[in-house]
């Protein structure tokens, strides 16, 4: 008897966990490509935003179906039980995906010798626009520069929050005085990781600057050249 209402179950679960697994696989590319390009997946909240995916998308409906599903009942009653099944994934769904959608960074600024992201939601508590940030960077996500304006009357940037951001390539002797290559701390490992980075790229050090970036999960150095363009990135602890 169990086996006959366990074994329609799994197999509907397991239909479901598949379509389900589709739609996460798609999310994913958005993610991992789009929304959180590196350094940001791993320091910014892009794991964080795939676990919650994988929850409602891959864990929650394939669950539920698991547990109410009866091919015992009508066809009706079938129908219905999916649709809220389904109604319910959807709506997680977009929970999730608006969750994680509103976190993403949208451009990292440079300030007082390091790099800080700046996120969607931070641009819409501004009131500030996507595209006043795509015109200060021909890169994606921007990087910019900023500083507390000297005069009310600086108009040849953005301002958020009190800070006036500006096109980094206009800063490259200040983005390479903050390079840690410049300085004697630098943990050992960093040094390892740095050189192995220069041997594999064939790249000079002298033309390179290796600056701080602190996400909200996470640390790692940014590798940009003196055009201020973002090469690469190395995870710190």
């Amino acid at each position: 008897m169990k086996e006959k209402i366990l074994k329609p179950r799994l197999k509907a679960s397991g239909i479901h966990l598949s379509l389900s697994a589709l739609a996460f696989f798609i999310v994913l590319y958005f993610i991992v490509f789009l929304w959180f390009p590196n350094p940001h997946f791993s320091t910014n909240g892009g794991w964080q935003g795939v676990r919650i995916m994988l929850f409602v998308d891959i864990v929650l409906g394939p669950l539920l179906t698991l547990i109410i599903f009866n091919s015992g009942k009508s066809i009706k009653a079938i129908l219905f039980d999916l649709t809220v099944i389904g109604a319910i994934q959807i709506s997680a769904f977009i929970w999730g995906l608006s969750a994680v959608y509103s976190q993403r960074p949208l451009a990292i600024s440079f300030w007082e010798g390091r790099f800080y992201p700046i996120l969607m939601e931070d641009l819409e508590a501004a009131d500030v626009k996507p595209e006043q940030l795509k015109k200060l960077s021909h890169q994606s996500p921007a990087i910019l520069h900023s500083r507390k304006p000297e005069t009310g009357g600086e108009n040849t940037g953005v301002v958020i929050f009190g800070k006036l951001y500006t096109p980094l390539e206009e800063h490259i002797d200040e983005l390479f005085e903050a390079s840690v290559s410049n300085s004697l701390t630098t943990d050992d490992k960093f040094k390892t990781n740095k050189t192995r980075w220069l041997e594999k790229t064939g790249m000079n050090e002298e033309e390179l600057a290796f600056v701080p970036f602190r996400g909200r999960y996470g640390k790692s150095i940014l590798i940009l050249n003196r055009k201020g363009e973002l090469l690469d990135s190395i995870t710190v602890k």
